[in-house]
């Protein structure tokens, strides 16, 4: 699946409650929203995501996890193959992730390839918010991902 010409990309597999959302910036920074439960069966969602960051060479990964419900060794896999296609001078910020989550990342040693953070280095992409309404908040987007 390719973004859509705003450079917006999303896949959402409803069955296996995994919804991802991510927004590529004109920087080439992107932010990714992972909801739901990461494990085997979101494979092909995580799959789809990681082929369209490739085509983007993005500089930035911020990675907000705090929707997530749960994660096996599915997100730990997922990071790696993003970082294995990055440039080294490129970052992966898994930003916001649930105590249980944070466990699996630290189990799995994501801090060798990835920093873990309660906030952003810099501010992510407007994501409105869609109980605010679509403009209110992010004018020149006027977007709303669900």
């Amino acid at each position: 699946m390719l973004p859509s010409p705003d450079g917006v990309f999303e896949t959402s597999d409803r069955e296996r409650t995994i919804t991802i959302r991510a927004l590529a910036g004109v920087d080439r920074r992107v932010h990714l929203s992972l909801a739901g439960e990461i494990d085997l069966a979101a494979t092909a969602a995580l799959s789809s995501t990681v082929d369209w960051l490739r085509t983007l060479t993005p500089i930035s990964v911020l990675i907000d996890l705090s929707e997530l419900s749960f994660a096996c060794a599915t997100l730990p896999n997922f990071i790696v193959r993003i970082r294995q296609f990055l440039s080294s001078s490129a970052e992966i910020v898994l930003w916001r992730p649930q105590p249980e989550i944070q466990k699996v990342l630290l189990v799995t040693d994501m801090a060798t390839i990835a920093t873990l953070r309660d906030e952003p280095a810099s501010p992510p992409p407007c994501v409105p918010d869609s109980t605010r309404g679509e403009d209110e908040g992010c004018p020149s987007r006027g977007r709303t991902l669900v």
